[in-house]
């Protein structure tokens, strides 16, 4: 990679004059390049051995924690879009990431090798207006709309006759959110004809598909990948294309999204999908009142299995006291009961000869569906054994029935390691204190893969730009029954976020672990600093929207929970101070994590503790203070509100496992002087 990245000819010191030099950068470089290389040579040897199935090779996987400042955007893509191995899948976990790879490092890319690179972003399916779907209901209108829609409604004719892409961000603000008018018109695999449909050949999806075919380089979202590696064997399942490379950025996310894309999982929004769907079509029917007839005991039997949800939002395991489990399962069997009848009637009419076809693919579609909806609530019931069934609700209407992996190194090594030639795991935060070891365990990399993982250092000056500040004195917290924590703990956070956030002025992060822990500490922060301006999560203003405020507001502040812990980009003198109210644990009642840590300490006492809760706690604590310094010239203290990151005889509140995490952290000095860290704010 020398002739792109080695300095003073490598051409990107050509294409962009004053660049910085990267060793870490040159050095990812390297490493990916190698990696695809070895790659394609042990594919090449086997198609040349005969390509027989069995004894088809492991991708090489390699991982590469890129500390922040690196540069690693433009360290995957060049060597990647380098080897000429196209297409190249880029998987990403947030929206923010996929636009700065398209429009910012891309061009740069591009620059760099002196050619062009055609690139594509893929979403999931929903995300594309159905041109049948959008047909049929412009022909028949709804007779009414829930209040949000009818905006949407408003733009969608235009849009929908211009849009060259059907994507639905293109409709701005009327495009966001949960909207069941969309619902009803997006390009959902389960309705889809597929080469049945009149509309095949100018459907969004099969142009989206045409331009993946051309593209040297796919960019995705995780959820999109893993959805497809599942069901690309089924007919409408596959989006992205096969292809010999695979980039994973944002892999400290992978274990999680493994277990959402491996689920088995029915919800009620799902089910009145599919109600719905039964009832628009059998409204097509001449004899449209004998469906309804059969369809209206199954809707009153699904809406007597909610009955027997407990009203608390919440996640509650199968096992969970409040789950009265006889009674929700015996209205389980009357749901599939009373659907039996509904089931018999769709592939009835599925069977009919419509048009010279051999079947109704409409009612086909809907018969397997139907099916499909007992099936994945049979599977989930049945709690197999490796695997936990819970029930979700969130709020008066959200209820998800779900079985969830354990262990996802199976599927790890089924879509992904078995899916490609070369695999790239990357991101700022893959180490915890005992190096690649925590996700060696979770994805089950075999000893050569854990070996082969590297951490390339950040170009940054984390001994002379930052300071950690963990205030003397602070009590332990113990969040009890409202996870917010003890009055003591309470004021004397309050008292050292007022210190902290006058002395810096504003220009502060505030990272809180829960929801009721943030209602409770914001109108107390907002009533002793009067002259700063609060800014919180979910407040209805997007993330954007909120990031592009607090820069221009001065003696801001920003209150924000699970989704700004990381990806969270506010360079310069924006940003000063992180406070980070407690170490980010994840709930001990979370059922899937408890059934992880029961399977380690089933191997050794103690190990669920140690090998399991204590490295993802670190990963996002390393990704919640990466919030703060983000270029050489930043310079700024984080505060952590919680004495445990102290050893015992630091500190009384201190714990031995403070080692291992502070070993994974940027090497701030640590300080636990007032004075020292009120005056390193105020002189910023």
């Amino acid at each position: 990679m020398d002739p792109y990245f080695a300095p003073p000819e490598g051409r990107i010191f050509s294409c962009f004059p004053g660049a910085e030099v990267r060793k870490g950068q040159q050095e990812m470089a390297q490493l990916v390049a190698d990696a695809i290389q070895e790659g394609q040579a042990r594919f090449d040897a086997w198609r040349n051995r005969g390509a027989e199935r069995d004894a088809r090779p492991d991708a090489v996987v390699q991982a590469i924690e890129a500390g922040t400042g690196t540069g690693k955007s433009l360290g995957y893509l060049v060597p990647a879009l380098a080897m000429g191995r196209r297409p190249v899948v880029v998987a990403t976990r947030t929206k923010q990431l996929q636009r700065q790879l398209l429009e910012d490092d891309l061009p740069r890319a591009r620059g760099i090798l002196g050619r062009d690179v055609k690139a594509v972003l893929a979403k999931g399916r929903a995300n594309y207006l159905c041109r049948t779907a959008w047909e049929e209901l412009e022909a028949h209108p709804p007779a009414e709309l829930a209040r949000t829609d009818h905006a949407l409604w408003m733009a969608l004719g235009r849009w929908a006759r211009e849009s060259a892409t059907g994507d639905r961000e293109e409709l701005g603000a009327y495009g966001e959110g949960e909207s069941e008018l969309w619902d009803r018109i997006n390009a959902r695999a389960e309705r889809c004809t597929g080469r049945q449909c009149p509309r095949y050949e100018d459907c969004h999806l099969t142009r989206l598909r045409q331009e993946i075919l051309e593209a040297d380089l796919v960019v995705a979202n995780h959820a999109l990948l893993l959805a497809d590696r599942v069901l690309r064997e089924s007919a409408f399942g596959q989006v992205l294309p096969d292809a010999p490379v695979l980039i994973l950025d944002e892999a400290h996310e992978v274990e999680e999204q493994l277990t959402e894309s491996c689920s088995e999982q029915w919800s009620n929004r799902a089910m009145t999908l599919l109600f719905k769907d039964l009832a628009d079509e059998a409204g097509k029917e001449s004899d449209a009142a004998l469906l309804d007839a059969r369809l209206k005991p199954w809707e009153d039997a699904w809406g007597a299995l909610l009955e027997r949800v407990p009203l608390e939002s919440g996640t509650y395991g199968f096992e969970d006291e409040r789950v009265d489990m006889g009674p929700l399962a015996d209205a389980v069997a009357a749901w599939v009961e009373a659907g039996q009848a509904v089931w018999t009637e769709a592939k009835r009419l599925a069977a009919r000869r419509v048009d010279g076809k051999a079947e109704d693919m409409a009612w086909r579609k809907l018969a397997e569906r139907i099916g499909l909806a007992f099936d994945r609530m049979e599977r989930i019931f049945a709690q197999p054994e490796g695997w936990v069934s819970t029930l979700t609700r969130e709020g008066p209407r959200m209820i998800l029935f779900k079985a969830n992996p354990v262990d996802v190194r199976q599927f790890f090594h089924q879509h992904l390691r078995r899916g490609f030639e070369t695999v790239i795991l990357t991101s700022a935060t893959l180490r915890d204190g005992r190096g690649f070891n925590g996700l060696r365990l979770r994805l089950g990399l075999t000893e050569e893969e854990g070996t082969r993982s590297r951490h390339v250092e950040s170009p940054f000056d984390f001994e002379r730009q930052g300071l950690l500040f963990i205030p003397p004195g602070m009590p332990a917290r113990r969040p009890g029954r409202d996870a917010i924590g003890d009055p003591q703990w309470v004021e004397a956070s309050l008292d050292a976020m007022e210190r902290l956030i006058r002395a810096s002025r504003g220009r502060a992060l505030v990272l809180f672990t829960s929801r009721k822990m943030l209602a409770a500490f914001r109108p107390r922060l907002e009533s002793a600093l009067p002259e700063v301006t609060f800014f919180v999560q979910g407040e209805g203003m997007t993330r954007s929207a909120m990031m592009e405020r607090f820069k221009r507001t001065p003696q801001a502040a920003l209150l924000g929970l699970a989704s700004f812990w990381q990806g969270v980009d506010l360079p310069g003198d924006a940003l000063t101070l992180v406070i980070v109210t407690a170490l980010p644990f994840a709930p001990p009642d979370d059922p899937v994590l408890q059934a992880r840590v029961r399977e380690a300490d089933a191997k050794h006492q103690g190990l669920g503790f140690i090998g399991i809760q204590v490295p993802q706690m670190t990963l996002k604590l390393k990704q919640g203070i990466g919030r703060l310094i983000r270029t050489r010239t930043d310079r700024g203290a984080v505060c952590i509100l919680d004495p445990r990151l102290m050893l015992p005889h630091e500190d009384p509140g201190g714990k031995r496992y403070a080692a291992q995490v502070r070993a994974a952290l940027p090497p701030f000095p640590l300080s636990r002087d007032w004075e020292e860290v009120e005056g390193f704010l105020r002189a910023l």
